[in-house]
């Protein structure tokens, strides 16, 4: 989070409350100088005294102060390197405290209520003292800021109450409903959802020792594996060739025994691969008739297919998945004649099991074992090195045996079309997923096989463009392609002219939309989609306006999506967001609407509300979200998604945090998000 930002707003707001500016206030220099607890509460405590000379009082507020003091200074200089009063919000803290106890020497009355504010603000600083001695995470941190600016609203609206002499009704257990009690319910919110972030990272810990540990003892039983396969298989490795081995007896005789469907099931079975053809059969359900046939009849195309080259298509903010499936469906037919293999992957970012480099090669090496015996004996191979299967192989071993089927192929063709390459995560690690599955694409392209046919598509990210660039023989920018311009110009008159609400329109504003929109797409098929989403709910008189104010790109469109969302809806909608951001697999309608039916600020322990779920659960989804998500039916599931990759990217990015509060309230955190989620499910 942007410090600055946070406390320049909560410093704002405590000045209205005080008429106080508490960064130049007298105790706010003082407190700068302190290099100890003991020097802070030197300073609160002559507050307390010039109020009350009695032992009692300054008993029963500084039994509070100190271990409040003691533990917040230490927290500061946890964060602050070492430095005490280094990070700003205690030192605001401390001024904020020592400003209120001058307010109450004024008003004797108010020492109770005092007492029993600072005993419900006591469990959030009790909190910080797990932070002394382990440093918290960014996110973590987020949040105790967050607190930390609650704080500091509390001193300041209490100060303003004393001053003003309204302190009876705090004398009565601080009920009611006032903007103090409102503010201390969501510190104790805040301070709960602290403590169970803090329970969530400890269990990632303990997790990540866990999987470190299954790591080298998977590393162990690999070595052991490849020592007795070294034993085992001496004599029958030729030319000191490593990828290449002969099928033992023994394999020779498990492969008669099988037939050809059983053992390709064996092996199936054995890595399980995802299945692309569901994304291939979405995207072309999507297609428009007669879009992108100027990349499958150009020149390109052509030099590309009869050369072993690397091809990459790349657009503007958007995978141009269109271009990809047209020429799948084009070299199809030629696979389908004998004449070429074709295997190809849809990387996904709805789906957790299409984005890395062991989804590409397992699913790569089933689709080329099925079109030929030869490969389903190199597969079959490495399935025996692992005790018939018993064993996972290592990516290096699928990687491995991808190679040696390319090398061994012969004079036939091998097209490997690769689509949406930029929705293989970055993450962390190190490598991370997409510099592990760019190293692969470096080692195929430099085996400089003539028989070998790369096609990728992608968005040009910087990561992306240094490692494909110095490979592609051949570049498509779609945004610069004549063809994808007129694609786009076809599109919208096909929509305009058969949308059931545009049609009613008069020639003059059908024209008007094509035109403009033809001429502001920049290449981009998503945009394009957004404005028309927002058109056809125009009235004809509206339209011109409307395409004067587009939107210059998808961020801005997005930021309007959100900006459009009824303040009614926002709460629901935001919730939506986040778990679906997060979720593991793809969220069925029922299972996202039923989030709806949760209160998760009723008071520490979520509630559930059955009354509170729509008949109609698809529009409750739906009219909550905007054109950001959409239903779309798999394996007889009505499944919600994001309407595109672009979306989640948004509401996840720097750039919508970044943003006026109306529209950065929907950026996504996402350790955050998956404790909403957790929340829900449970």
């Amino acid at each position: 989070m942007d410090f600055g930002k946070i406390f320049g707003a909560a410093l704002e707001a405590y000045r209205k409350q005080t008429r106080n500016d508490i960064a130049s206030h007298p105790l706010a220099n003082q407190l700068q100088s302190c290099d100890s607890p003991g020097a802070i509460l030197a300073i609160l405590r002559t507050q307390v005294r010039a109020f009350d000379q009695s032992q009692s009082a300054d008993e029963r507020l500084t039994k509070w102060l100190d271990p409040t003091v003691n533990v917040l200074y230490a927290f500061s200089a946890t964060l602050g390197e070492g430095v005490g009063l280094a990070f700003p919000p205690a030192k605001t803290i401390f001024t904020g405290i020592g400003v209120l106890l001058q307010a109450v020497k004024d008003v004797r009355a108010s020492q109770n209520a005092l007492v029993d504010l600072f005993g419900r603000m006591e469990h959030f600083f009790k909190r910080l003292e797990r932070y002394i001695d382990v440093r918290p995470t960014a996110a973590m941190t987020d949040v105790i800021v967050e607190i930390m600016v609650e704080v500091l609203s509390i001193l300041g609206m209490v100060t303003k109450e004393i001053r003003q002499g309204r302190t009876k009704k705090y004398l009565k257990k601080l009920a009611g409903k006032n903007d103090v009690e409102d503010a201390l319910q969501r510190l104790d919110q805040l301070t709960q959802e602290e403590a169970r972030m803090a329970a969530v990272e400890a269990l990632s810990i303990i997790r990540g020792i866990d999987d470190k540990v299954d790591g080298i003892n998977e590393g162990v039983r690999t070595v052991n594996a490849k020592v007795e396969g070294i034993d085992n298989k001496v004599g029958s490795v030729t030319q000191g060739d490593d990828v290449r081995r002969l099928l033992t007896s023994a394999d020779h005789e498990t492969l008669t025994s099988l037939t050809g469907n059983e053992l390709r099931q064996n092996l199936r079975k054995w890595i399980v691969p995802p299945d692309p053809s569901a994304n291939y059969n979405t995207a072309s359900d999507a297609h428009h008739e007669g879009t992108a046939a100027w990349c499958t009849n150009g020149n390109t195309l052509a030099n590309w297919k009869t050369s072993g080259s690397l091809l990459w298509i790349h657009g503007k903010r958007t995978s141009p998945s269109l271009s990809d499936t047209v020429i799948i469906r084009d070299i199809k037919s030629l696979a389908d004649a004998g004449s070429a293999f074709l295997a190809y992957f849809y990387f996904d970012f709805k789906d957790k099991a299409k984005q890395d480099t062991r989804a590409l090669l397992s699913s790569l090496l089933i689709q080329l074992t099925d079109q030929s015996d030869m490969f389903c004996d190199a597969l079959y191979s490495l399935y025996s090195a692992h005790k018939k299967g018993s064993e996972q192989p290592t990516n290096d071993s699928l990687s491995q045996c991808l190679k040696y089927m390319l090398t061994t192929a012969g004079p036939v063709p091998i097209y490997l079309i690769l689509d949406a390459l930029d929705e293989c995560p970055y993450g962390s690690g190190l490598p991370s997923p997409r510099e592990k599955l760019l190293d692969l694409l470096d080692e195929l392209v430099k085996l400089r096989l003539p028989t070998l046919r790369l096609c990728i598509t992608s968005r040009p990210e910087f990561d992306i463009c240094t490692v494909l660039e110095p490979l592609a023989a051949q570049q498509v920018s779609l945004h610069n392609e004549s063809g994808q311009k007129q694609d786009i110009n076809n599109y919208v008159m096909d929509v305009v002219r058969s949308d059931r609400r545009m049609k009613r329109w008069r020639e003059e504003e059908k024209d008007m939309v094509i035109e403009k929109l033809a001429e502001k797409a920049d290449g981009m098929f998503r945009w394009v989609y957004c404005q028309l989403e927002v058109l056809r709910y125009c009235f004809p008189t509206d339209v011109r306006r409307v395409l004067e104010e587009l939107p210059k790109s998808l961020d801005e469109t997005y930021k309007r999506i959100l900006e459009g969302i009824s303040s009614a809806n926002r709460e629901h909608s935001y919730r939506l967001l986040q778990c679906l951001t997060v979720a593991s697999r793809p969220l069925r309608v029922e299972e996202l609407a039923g989030l709806l039916t949760i209160d998760l600020n009723a008071g520490g322990i979520p509630k559930l509300n059955a009354d509170w779920r729509w008949e109609d659960q698809e529009e409750a989804v739906l009219s909550a979200c905007s054109s950001l998500v959409t239903v779309i039916t798999d394996d007889g599931s009505r499944v919600v998604q994001f309407s595109h990759f672009s979306v989640k990217e948004f509401l996840t990015s720097d750039r919508l945090a970044g943003c006026t509060e109306e529209v950065s309230r929907f950026h996504i955190p996402i350790e955050r998000s998956h404790m909403v989620l957790a929340q829900a499910c449970l």
